[in-house]
């Protein structure tokens, strides 16, 4: 590992610590308790938004399978690059706290605990899934809305933060996860377009 790396993990996940954002960055990650927001956000824009913003969300859908699905996991499982938390014993392992249903989580107690890698390896570490599929969100939307896309790119850089907050990632999975998921959202919209004006 570069120590330079070494040197902004150590920045970000242990020096630069918050109580407060020991649960936002957890909150951030944990994209699985805003599903419920998130399904409704999808519904209420398919049926108030036309036919606009019903294409932005076939795009949307395309480019995060895309992004995901196919070039994220396959980089994983080619590099097979270690996670921090499963490699080092002095990272500080961040999440929410355990409760059902999902959103619930928001409203535990975020877990802190010194990580205490044993061997076992809780997923690959590059490139981070969860910057790609923001950034490939955030994308896709500006294309279409471009004052929603830029906060959309807002979130999607505190996301791709929170994943080395929390210990999940080092600092240099995050840029090419950043570029890959503008790439995929640049690649579908622009193939999206390219086919409506053909229709």
């Amino acid at each position: 590992m570069n120590p330079w790396d070494l040197s902004l993990l150590h920045q970000i996940n242990t020096a630069w610590s918050h109580p407060v954002l020991d649960w936002l960055m957890p909150a951030l990650s944990a994209i699985e308790t805003w599903l419920p927001l998130i399904i409704l956000a999808v519904l209420l824009t398919a049926w108030r938004g036309g036919k606009r913003a019903r294409i932005m969300l076939l795009c949307l859908g395309v480019a995060i399978g895309l992004g995901d699905g196919v070039i994220s996991n396959t980089l994983k499982k080619t590099i097979g690059r270690v996670r921090p938390r499963d490699a080092k014993g002095d990272v500080i392992i961040r999440d929410l706290g355990i409760a059902s249903p999902a959103f619930m989580r928001l409203f535990e107690k975020p877990v802190v605990k010194p990580s205490e890698p044993n061997g076992a390896t809780h997923g690959k570490s590059f490139p981070s899934s969860h910057t790609v599929n923001m950034f490939a969100a955030a994308t896709v939307i500006a294309c279409f809305y471009r004052r929603a896309g830029l906060l959309m790119y807002l979130l999607a850089a505190g996301v791709g933060y929170s994943r080395v907050y929390c210990g999940a990632h080092w600092p240099s999975d995050i840029p090419p996860a950043m570029a890959i998921g503008i790439l995929v959202g640049l690649g579908v919209t622009g193939v999206a377009r390219q086919f409506v004006r053909r229709i």
